[in-house]
């Protein structure tokens, strides 16, 4: 069960906040929700609750071995083994759930990508757990029921953040929900809907037209950026939902992107995307030198290390993970190029020129991760200049732009933060006005929430039944 999945939205998550608004007390929401959880995870796969416990249970004991191996002290060498063989077992449940429980790319295509995700950030936060107890971050958790609602909790499983335990264990103690919690969480539920099921739909089919069988210069280009923003689009959209999953539940967690800066070149956008896993990578492996300053060697030795562990987690799966670690490599390469010298030296250009830039790094990048063999990757980047092909735009591509120019200018919005930034302030200035003006901005804001909602709805219900 994923979170776009119609019984998820219209049942287990309207049932999940309802009972457990029943009481107040923090263990009757934690009991709920561990419940609701297993429904979630075992959902055609029955065996996959083994597996969750087991892991529960190992990382529960670890930690307990970490803390007191570790000694009234400080930190005993002999620490290091729980987090060793939690470390060894997170992989391994990784690998075992990727190769017996997920389907292959092609079947789900651009899906497949993110929703791999999820079993790493189950099984991260296990190890971090781990690894915090062992660095005295925090404590060991004795009861293993506060463990379980740390480690099931949908509401961060399929894109994250990747919460650490000591950051949210006295929220399983204790939480309020609150109105304003609701309201907020839905909204966010609501509109990460609208990014996950409407526009990357959107991009989805410009994505296909473009990279289709009827192959023009245009269309390479539109065709790769329209599956690296359905691949952006799906993930901060499912991250936008499990934070307004978690205020629903009274959880209050730190976003898992920031908006795109281009000032910050492709380093920032592939930090910031994802940036609670890429924030506790850094703490793991020390990237950062004295002062904070980034060190080269150690920045250059991660993101290799990141490239390989990427490029071997899908290609457990399938060989679209050659692309993938493909991608990866590049992408490192290109983080340790920005660190070492190029981001200094494109400082004094204006922003277009580092949009500009930001977008064709992206597209490279993304067009490595598209394609299984170097030979077809070599066939796309000559279309892009028109090699190997006589037309420019095709007729198909002409008309889906225009019919779907509306949800491009939306999209361009969403992602744009220069853009948003000028909406939201027009949108101010006129509440500013009077109390009329401001009940008709809300009444507006109301109505293209819900609009966005139904019309994520009606885009399920299509794609299930193919109406």
């Amino acid at each position: 069960m994923v979170y776009t999945d119609l019984i998820f939205i219209l049942a287990v998550f309207p049932l999940t906040t309802v009972v457990s608004l029943l009481d107040r007390s923090a263990e009757y929401k934690n009991m709920v929700l561990i419940l609701t959880s297993l429904l979630f995870f075992s959902w055609g796969r029955s065996f996959g609750v083994c597996l969750i416990f087991l892991t529960v249970v190992t990382d529960w004991l670890l930690g307990l071995g970490a803390a007191k191996l570790r000694g009234r002290s400080g930190k005993d060498p002999a620490g290091l083994l729980p987090v060793a063989a939690s470390a060894v077992l997170n992989v391994l449940a990784v690998i075992y759930y990727n190769k017996n429980f997920l389907p292959a790319a092609g079947e789900v295509q651009t899906v497949w990508y993110v929703q791999n995700l999820s079993a790493v950030y189950y099984c991260l936060r296990g190890f971090s757990y781990v690894y915090d107890v062992y660095k005295g971050k925090t404590g060991a958790e004795k009861n293993i029921f506060c463990l379980m609602t740390y480690m099931l909790s949908y509401h961060f499983m399929c894109a994250g953040p990747l919460v650490r335990y000591g950051d949210i264990q006295s929220q399983i103690r204790s939480r309020e929900v609150t109105g304003d919690k609701l309201n907020t969480g839905l909204n966010c539920i609501f509109l990460g809907l609208g990014k996950a099921v409407i526009l990357s739909d959107l991009f989805a089919g410009l994505r296909q037209t473009g990279l289709g069988s009827e192959i023009t210069t245009a269309g390479s280009w539109i065709g790769m950026l329209s599956f690296a923003a359905e691949l952006y689009f799906l993930f901060t959209g499912l991250c936008d939902i499990s934070r307004g999953l978690c205020l629903t539940c009274g959880f209050v967690l730190p976003a898992n992107y920031r908006e795109i800066d281009p000032d910050e070149l492709f380093s920032g956008f592939a930090g910031g995307v994802n940036c609670t896993v890429v924030g506790f990578f850094k703490d793991l492996l020390g990237i950062s030198g004295s002062g904070g300053a980034p060190s080269a060697v150690r920045l250059t030795f991660c993101s290799g290390l990141c490239a390989l562990m990427t490029g071997g987690f899908y290609m457990v799966k399938d060989r679209a993970g050659m692309g993938a670690a493909a991608a990866a490599a590049a992408a490192a390469l290109l983080v340790t190029a920005e660190q070492a010298g190029l981001k200094k030296a494109m400082k004094g250009l204006p922003a277009a020129v580092k949009y500009i830039y930001l977008l064709l790094t992206v597209t490279f990048i993304a067009g490595l991760a598209y394609f299984d063999s170097f030979g077809a990757f070599r066939r796309w980047a000559m279309t892009l200049v028109g090699i190997g092909t006589p037309y420019t735009l095709s007729v198909a591509m002409r008309d889906l732009l225009l019919h779907r120019l509306t949800l491009i200018i939306i999209a361009f919005f969403a992602v744009c933060a220069p853009a948003k930034k000028w909406l939201f302030s027009a949108g101010d200035k006129l509440s500013a006005r009077s109390r009329g003006w401001y009940g008709s901005v809300r009444a507006v804001k109301t109505l293209c929430t819900a609009l966005v909602f139904i019309m994520s709805i009606m885009t399920l219900v299509v794609r299930v039944t193919g109406v």
